[in-house]
């Protein structure tokens, strides 16, 4: 074979005559305003701007200059309302403890905090709505030299925090195609969309990897970490996502009470919310775990190997937790009521790689990490077990096999495959058991 038969025809290298550089880069230059390009010197004269700025006043005013950006490029790119949104809105507000006090800003840059924006030479053709999407809550606080790169949709929630020095990686240059120099030719919008829900905080110096999708409410990525997957909600991570700790108190009172920005600050005293947490726990636990035998589902899940990696779509209770936690548990919902019992749970029984995250909006379902392609890796789930829940739609058969690595095992409540057709050429149907009562169909995957 010859090392021809792998040359694109569509790709030339030319050699330029060093003294031919200058005049080459000025003409290079494109006459048309393409859009990437647009969006690209936004991000650069905002990170320029963003060097000089200094005290708090000049933090919020360089956070209001960057929402006006924004808005000025939506209008001249002709994009809707909301494709970027920076709430710079609220009053500074001054909370005072004890004999000290401390000013929580409107969303605003410390000095140094950037986006940073993907080669937009490499990609003049791309359409003004495929340029990133961002949009930045309440009360968020970019910490100084803290940077983006803005290479894929970003949404933050309220209260977020990136500490001084850390990254949000959404820029990627192939790990598994060119090599070095010429993976710097490679475009760079299409990783995925990254959301921080409210309270997330990126430690000093950490770094959010490419095939992050994820940081949970109120989580944590701990000091000078690196973590390359999705974070659950109110968990504390450190360096390559291993979970540290839960935090279920927080689970319970912000879960219940939906506090304010305002209300939040107001709290100090979190071991008694803690210890009123806990009571809450106990009372309601028992009924939660429930009785009576899981012979059946338990040598289901052991079909797919002794400790598995799972993922429990919309569960009503923590009745088949303890059966998944053997290996690692992806729990996915769309409320957040179970969250702190199962937090709590899994921090009693020392199950330290349980995630949770609450944002299942629709049918679509995570996979283990955001990245559909690791080299010589298998991505997805060798158990995957969804429970019915009335109140929101089912997800079809098809999604559950998605997710689901060959030779894996789908335990689904037959409930949920009686809303609308189901389609999925790669299942096998093994077993009907039961739980409770309930009616589950066991499927494996070819």
């Amino acid at each position: 074979m010859d090392k021809s038969d792998y040359f694109d025809v569509n790709t030339t290298v030319e050699r330029v005559a060093p003294r031919e550089l200058s005049g080459r880069l000025a003409a290079d230059m494109p006459a048309v305003p393409y859009p990437i390009v647009r969006y690209a010197q936004v991000l650069k004269e905002l990170r320029k701007r963003s060097s000089a700025v200094g005290d708090e006043q000049q933090q919020m005013e360089f956070g209001r200059l960057v929402a006006a950006s924004f808005a000025d490029l939506a209008a001249e790119l002709g994009l809707p309302e909301g494709h970027f949104a920076v709430d710079t809105g609220g009053d500074p507000l001054l909370v005072k403890e004890g004999t000290g006090q401390h000013w929580i800003l409107p969303t605003h840059f410390e000095g140094g905090a950037y986006f940073s924006a993907p080669h937009a030479d490499h990609q003049y053709g791309l359409a003004a709505h495929l340029i990133p999407r961002l949009r930045i809550g309440r009360y968020v606080r970019f910490g100084k030299g803290s940077g983006i790169n803005a290479g894929g949709d970003i949404t933050i929630g309220d209260g977020a925090w990136l500490s001084p020095g850390s990254l949000l990686l959404r820029q990627d240059h192939g790990a598994y195609g060119r090599p070095s120099v010429g993976a710097r030719t490679v475009s760079m919008t299409t990783q995925p969309a990254i959301t921080l829900r409210d309270y997330a905080w990126v430690g000093r110096d950490a770094m959010v990897g490419w095939n992050s999708d994820y940081l949970g409410l109120g989580s944590i990525v701990g000091t000078r970490s690196f973590i390359n997957n999705w974070v659950g909600d109110y968990s504390i991570v450190g360096d390559h996502d291993r979970i540290l700790q839960y935090q279920p108190f927080k689970a319970f009172l912000l879960g219940r009470y939906h506090l304010t920005v305002e209300e939040t600050l107001r709290i100090s005293d979190w071991a008694a919310v803690d210890r009123d947490w806990r009571t809450v726990y106990a009372e309601h636990v028992g009924a939660l775990l429930g009785s009576g035998d899981l012979t059946p589902f338990a040598e289901s899940v052991q079909d797919a190997g002794a400790a598995p990696r799972a993922l429990l779509v919309r569960p009503g209770s923590l009745r088949l937790v303890p059966a998944l936690a053997r290996g690692r548990l992806d729990v996915v919902t769309g409320a957040q009521e179970l969250t702190p019992y199962l937090l709590q749970w899994a921090s009693y029984a020392k199950a330290k790689r349980i995630r949770v995250r609450s944002d299942l909006t629709g049918t679509t379902l995570p996979l283990e990490t955001a990245g559909t392609y690791h080299y010589d890796k298998r991505v997805g789930y060798e158990v995957v077990v969804a429970e019915h829940d009335p109140a929101a739609p089912s997800v079809p058969l098809s999604e559950l096999q998605r997710v689901l690595l060959p030779g894996g095992v789908l335990i689904a409540e037959t409930r949920c495959l009686a809303d609308g057709p189901q389609t999925a050429d790669r299942l096998v149907e093994v077993r009907d058991i039961a739980v409770d009562g309930r009616s589950f169909k066991v499927f494996a995957k070819k």
